[in-house]
């Protein structure tokens, strides 16, 4: 088994952080700051940060990104699709993110394939 490094009160700090720099119009400089953070967590195997991080990333893309959910998408594929990423990671992403998406009565968000 793999040590477990506990990253939470960095988290806390990072995500606070990148909350302020979002509010600020900054959103690209805080989901940056965010993946150096869940980057860290993953390698660190600390899944409690990790889900925080991940959440954290996908309201801040809700709250303060574009009308049309670009920044949303974007990072939802970067997150899900990283190398060894966590169940736990995946499982809060997609709890995360669902309920945004299943709108009444139901119409698709648009999505690119590529």
């Amino acid at each position: 088994l793999e040590e477990r490094v506990d990253l939470a009160g960095e988290t806390d700090a990072k995500v606070s952080q990148a909350t302020t720099l979002a509010q600020s119009g900054q959103l690209t400089e805080a989901l940056a700051l965010l993946a150096a953070m869940e980057k860290k967590c993953r390698l660190g195997n600390d899944n409690p940060s990790l889900v925080k991080v991940c959440e954290a990333s996908l309201k801040l893309c809700k709250d303060h990104g574009n009308d049309n959910f670009e920044s949303l998408i974007a990072t939802l594929q970067t997150l899900s699709t990283r190398r060894s990423q966590k169940t736990a990671a995946i499982r809060a992403l997609v709890q995360t993110a669902l309920p945004w998406c299943v709108q009444e009565p139901y119409t698709p968000m648009p999505v690119a394939n590529e």
